[in-house]
C-alpha cells in the first residue's frame, strides 16, 4: 500500500512539474463580460482604480460569456503552456475581460492582439518566462501569449465578430 501511494503521489508530482499557480482558478465571480473597446487617449485602461468602467471608452460591443467558455479561457489563461513568446511595444489593447460578482467588478484582463500582450490586474505567474534583470525591476522576454492561446482567443474573437483579429501575417502566427 506504501508503494502505490508513493508511486501516486509521485505520478502528481511529474505531472504538476512546471505548472504554476492559477489564480483564475480560484477567482469568485458570476458573471464575465468581454469587451470590445476602443480606448480614448494614452490610457489603455477599460477599469479604472476604483473598480468602475471608464466612462472615456468607446465599447463598440459587450457579450456575457457562457459558462463553458470561461471555464476553459480560466484554465488556459493561468497555463505556463499559454506564454512563452515575445510582445510588440505598443499596448493598444481592444478586448477587456471583466470578472462581476454581485454587479462589481472584482478582476480584469486586457489583451492587444497586435502586440501580442496581455495583461490582468492581478499577477498571473504562468507568465514569468525568461526572466531578465535583476532586483526590483526585472522583467520577462517570454510574457507574450502562445500561437495556441492566440488562436483560441482569436476564435472568441470570431464567435463574437469583435474587432482586431488576429491580421494576416502577423508576426506572432508564424
Amino acid at each position: 500500500m506504501r508503494i502505490i501511494s508513493l508511486l501516486l503521489l509521485l505520478t502528481l508530482a511529474l505531472s504538476s512539474n512546471g505548472q504554476t499557480k492559477n489564480p483564475f482558478l480560484s477567482l469568485k465571480f458570476d458573471k464575465v463580460i468581454m469587451y470590445d473597446y476602443q480606448p480614448l487617449g494614452e490610457d489603455p485602461s477599460l477599469v479604472d482604480k476604483k473598480g468602475q468602467l471608464i466612462t472615456t471608452v468607446k465599447i463598440k460591443k459587450q457579450i456575457q460569456v457562457d459558462t463553458a467558455t470561461i471555464n476553459t479561457f480560466n484554465k488556459k489563461v493561468g497555463d505556463k503552456k499559454s506564454y512563452g513568446q515575445v510582445t510588440a511595444m505598443c499596448f493598444d489593447p481592444h478586448l477587456g475581460i471583466v470578472y462581476y460578482l454581485k454587479g462589481k467588478i472584482v478582476r480584469h484582463i486586457l489583451v492587444c492582439m497586435d502586440c501580442n500582450a496581455l495583461r490582468s490586474d492581478i499577477d498571473i505567474p504562468a507568465q514569468h518566462q525568461d526572466k531578465q534583470g535583476q532586483g526590483d525591476k526585472p522583467y520577462y522576454l517570454g510574457d507574450g501569449m502562445s500561437k495556441s492561446f492566440r488562436q483560441f482567443l482569436n476564435a472568441l474573437l470570431i464567435k463574437y465578430n469583435f474587432s482586431h483579429q488576429i491580421k494576416d501575417g502577423s508576426m506572432f502566427d508564424k
